[in-house]
């Protein structure tokens, strides 16, 4: 079962630039359709290259505008480079940065092994380091801009199997609001969405078929969310409507955090 979500406003982040990571597929991929179709150029970044043109290439038959670039988040170098890149193609200043790159392996805490501990510290949390640090500066120079960190339900819930993912995510929280208290004087508003069970690959990877059935069951409206209702939340941040939100950690889980027993 799916549910609605608002529906794009037709030209309302007309003129801006965004860069949005992760954007090969899930939430990532949707966000990127969605500000295209709010008519924002789009910067497009993601490790998997393949799974990141698609996703430019489909913005661009749909008449908008978007690039994309192969990078590691996490590698400060990866980063400048296809910043740099950006600017020369005429997709610059950025105005708008969507921090939604991610990478998950469920284990027990006993069980996690080091490499996978280090790749989820590194992509989740140093690579929103990296990028916001790098957009950050651009924006402080060109007079302000919107910041949006996907962080997890994971930062505010205890979950089986994922001690590495949430410390990431945790850690994602925490570092939004100093950003949000530090950049505002810049003109700069910085956001953090706490999206909880979202029916994307990555969750088909980390939560078992008995898991995600135990967790519908436990979700007041009875499903996991859909990718474009992430997108939408996100788009909201971003536009003039959210002007006077800043430091917000918005949880995006159909109730689930605020559910408590139902009566039989």
């Amino acid at each position: 079962m799916t549910g609605p979500h608002s529906p794009p406003v037709p030209g309302r982040l007309g003129g801006r630039t965004g860069l949005v990571t992760g954007a090969a597929r899930g939430i990532g991929r949707a966000v990127a359709r969605r500000l295209a179709q709010e008519g924002a150029r789009l910067v497009l970044l993601d490790l998997e290259g393949a799974g990141v043109e698609d996703t430019a290439h489909a913005i661009r038959a749909s008449g908008g505008e978007a690039i994309a670039f192969a990078a590691d988040v996490s590698q400060r170098a990866d980063v400048r480079r296809a910043l740099d890149h950006a600017r020369q193609a005429g997709f610059a200043p950025v105005q708008m940065l969507v921090n939604n790159a991610a990478w998950g392996r469920p284990a027990p805490f006993l069980e996690i092994r080091d490499e996978d501990w280090q790749r989820m510290l590194s992509v989740n949390l140093t690579g929103v380091f990296v990028v916001a640090q790098e957009v950050a500066a651009d924006m402080v120079a060109n007079g302000g801009g919107r910041i949006v960190n996907v962080a997890s339900l994971a930062a505010h819930t205890a979950n089986s199997h994922q001690a590495a993912y949430a410390a990431s995510k945790g850690g994602v929280v925490a570092m939004s609001r100093v950003m949000a208290f530090e950049l505002a004087p810049h003109g700069i508003l910085v956001n953090a969405v706490s999206p909880g069970p979202i029916d994307t690959e990555l969750a088909a990877r980390m939560l078992t078929p008995a898991a995600r059935a135990a967790r519908e069951q436990r979700i007041p409206q009875g499903r996991l969310g859909q990718p474009e209702e992430v997108a939408a939340a996100i788009a909201f941040l971003l536009c003039d409507d959210a002007s006077y939100i800043n430091g917000t950690v918005l949880v995006i889980d159909g109730g689930l955090v605020g559910a408590g027993i139902r009566a039989e």
